[in-house]
């Protein structure tokens, strides 16, 4: 049997009433859904970005280490939104793969430009050697 409980919108319910009920266990009792609906509201009241820490946009790993870990005190404290918190890791996921990018890039490009300078002493120098042995 389906709740006999109309919605606002002229609609049924559809949830299963409960055993020998008319209703289903939310519109049974009135004083529940009261209840959940203002612990949904009391836990979304908190959480608002005004309370949040300010920071500045971390340069390093090591601040990005230092951002997850306050975000991972907050979050068990019920300072910080779980929600927030899942976006702070997958942003700090991404700024990890762009910061390896950036400092391979600053590592091998300066390598293979100074591989490439050597490459051409080395080639002049040879030239020299050669064109000193046939006027030689």
């Amino acid at each position: 049997m389906r709740c006999q409980k109309i919605k606002r919108d002229g609609s049924g319910c559809g949830a299963s009433a409960l055993t020998g009920k008319k209703h289903c266990a939310l519109h049974a009792d009135p004083k529940r859904a009261a209840e959940l609906g203002s612990k949904g509201g009391r836990r979304r009241a908190i959480f608002s970005p005004d309370q949040l820490m300010p920071f500045s946009p971390p340069k390093t790993a090591a601040e990005v280490r230092d951002l997850l870990a306050q975000s991972m005190v907050e979050a068990r404290a019920g300072q910080l939104d779980p929600r927030i918190v899942t976006s702070i890791c997958d942003l700090a996921n991404e700024f990890w793969k762009a910061l390896e990018v950036c400092t391979i890039e600053e590592v091998v490009e300066p390598l293979e430009r100074e591989r490439a300078q050597q490459r051409g002493l080395n080639h002049a120098t040879n030239r020299k050697q050669e064109d000193s042995q046939k006027t030689g």
